[in-house]
C-alpha cells in the first residue's frame, strides 16, 4: 500500500566504538566479529538490568555479569553506564520502528487497518516486555544533556510519523491542502470525526501543518502516558482497550485537522 510509505528512517548507530580488534580467529569468529558479538551481549544485559533494576542503580558490575564479560570488556566497547543506556535507548527505538513499518505496509489492509495495526505494534512492544517502556519511557528521562537531545530526536520521529497519519486519514496533502476526501471508519464511534471550531477563517496550508504537528506531539504524549501507567500500575492491563484509545485520538484528532484544512467556519 503506497501510501504507507510515510515511515521515517530509525537508522542509528550500533556498532561498538573501540577501533578494529586485530588478532586471531577464535571458535571459528575473527576478532572483530568477536567484539560485535560481546558488543551485543552488553546491550541484551543493559536491556535487562535498565529495564528492571533501573539505571542510577545499575553497577557496571552488574552489567558484566549479565554478559557474562569482564570489565576489560565493557570499556571495549562503550565508554559509560550511559553510553550503554544510549545505545540500547537507540536499538529499542529501531527496533519499534521496524515493528511500525510493517504494520503500516501490509498490502491486504484499508488506511484505518494500518494505522489502527500501527499503534497496536507500538502499544504491544511496550507492554508484552515491560523492560521496553520502562527504559524509553522513565529510565532515559533526565540522565543528561546529550541523552535528552537523543530522547527529543526520537520522539520527533515518532511525531513525524502520527503527523503523517493525521494528514492521511485527513485526506490532507503534505503540503497542508485538502487532496481527497477523509478516511471514515465505520467501527468508529458514532461522534467520531467531529471536532470544535478552531477559526474563524480558512486557515493557511503553513497553518495547517503547524496544527497537524503539534496535535502530532501531543498525541505521543498522550500515548507515552498511557503506556506508562499501565507500567507503573503493575497491574492487569487491557492492551485492547489501550490501542482502540490511541486509534481514536489519531482518528478524532484527524478530524479536526480536516476542518482547519477545508474551509471557512
Amino acid at each position: 500500500m503506497n501510501e504507507h510509505s510515510f515511515v521515517p528512517s530509525a537508522d542509528l548507530p550500533q556498532t561498538p566504538c573501540a577501533g578494529g580488534a586485530s588478532g586471531r580467529r577464535y571458535s571459528g569468529l575473527e576478532p572483530s566479529e568477536r567484539t560485535q558479538e560481546r558488543y551485543q551481549k552488553f546491550i541484551e544485559s543493559g536491556t535487562g538490568v535498565f529495564g528492571t533494576v533501573g539505571y542510577s542503580a545499575a553497577k557496571v558490575k552488574t552489567l558484566c555479569q549479565g554478559a557474562g564479560l569482564s570489565e576489560r570488556y565493557f570499556y571495549e566497547s562503550f565508554e559509560s553506564r550511559e553510553h550503554l543506556l544510549t545505545v540500547v535507548y537507540a536499538q529499542l527505538s529501531i527496533k519499534l520502528m521496524k515493528h511500525v513499518k510493517s504494520a503500516l505496509q501490509d498490502p491486504e489492509a484499508t488506511l484505518h487497518e494500518a494505522i489502527r495495526a500501527s499503534l497496536g505494534a507500538v502499544v504491544r512492544f511496550m507492554l508484552t516486555d515491560p523492560r521496553h517502556a520502562r527504559i524509553m519511557l522513565v529510565e532515559v528521562v533526565g540522565v543528561s544533556a546529550e541523552l535528552e537531545v537523543k530522547r527529543h530526536e526520537i520522539l520527533k520521529e515518532f511525531a513525524g510519523q502520527s503527523m503523517a497519519m493525521l494528514l492521511l486519514l485527513a485526506g490532507v496533502s503534505p503540503e497542508g491542502t485538502v487532496e481527497r476526501p477523509a478516511v471514515t471508519d465505520a467501527g468508529a464511534d458514532a461522534g467520531a470525526g467531529t471536532a470544535p471550531e478552531l477559526r474563524s477563517e480558512k486557515a493557511s496550508p503553513a497553518t495547517v501543518l503547524d496544527f497537524a504537528r503539534l496535535t502530532a506531539v501531543s498525541m505521543v504524549g498522550g500515548v507515552n502516558n498511557m503506556l506508562l501507567d499501565a507500567v507503573l500500575e503493575g497491574a492487569a492491563v487491557n492492551v485492547e482497550r489501550i490501542v482502540e484509545v490511541s486509534y481514536q485520538l489519531v482518528f478524532n484528532a484527524s478530524a479536526g485537522i480536516r476542518k482547519l484544512a477545508a474551509a471557512p467556519f
